[in-house]
């Protein structure tokens, strides 16, 4: 099995458990134990995506090692279309381990139980061609 195989079954095991506390936050936003959940599996979830991404770019010959300098190679060979969203989930998974205004906090999983678990799904279904 080669790292980009890898990355990807990992990739799709976790993001069954992230959709799960997704599911879960959405069904109770005011649960903290929710709200832990779902950005720990976030955090999880996003390392292994942009890592998917990174093990893909260099099987294309691009060798990239930083997440935003990952995310900028996938955006520019067309394999990822929405970039800024990429950007942005790089920078509210950086934020959410050191956020303590809870509006902010509140924020941030809005946009990962919507804007961001929607770009992770498109993504899921992508990553299906990436090994063939």
């Amino acid at each position: 099995m080669s790292r980009l195989e890898e990355r990807i079954e990992n990739f799709n095991k976790a993001f069954e458990l992230f959709t799960t506390m997704r599911n879960n936050f959405v069904t109770d936003k005011q649960n903290d134990s929710n709200k832990l959940a779902l950005t720990q599996s976030f955090e999880i979830i996003f390392e292994l995506g942009w890592k998917v991404l990174k093990d893909y770019l260099a099987v294309k010959s691009i060798e990239v090692y930083t997440p935003k300098d990952v995310i900028k190679s996938a955006f520019a060979a067309n394999i990822i279309k929405n970039g800024q969203v990429w950007i942005d989930m790089a920078n509210d998974k950086n934020a959410s381990s050191h956020e303590y205004n809870m509006d902010k906090v509140s924020k941030i999983l809005e946009n990962i139980s919507t804007l961001y678990y929607d770009e992770l799904c498109r993504f899921k279904e992508q990553i299906k061609d990436f090994n063939e």
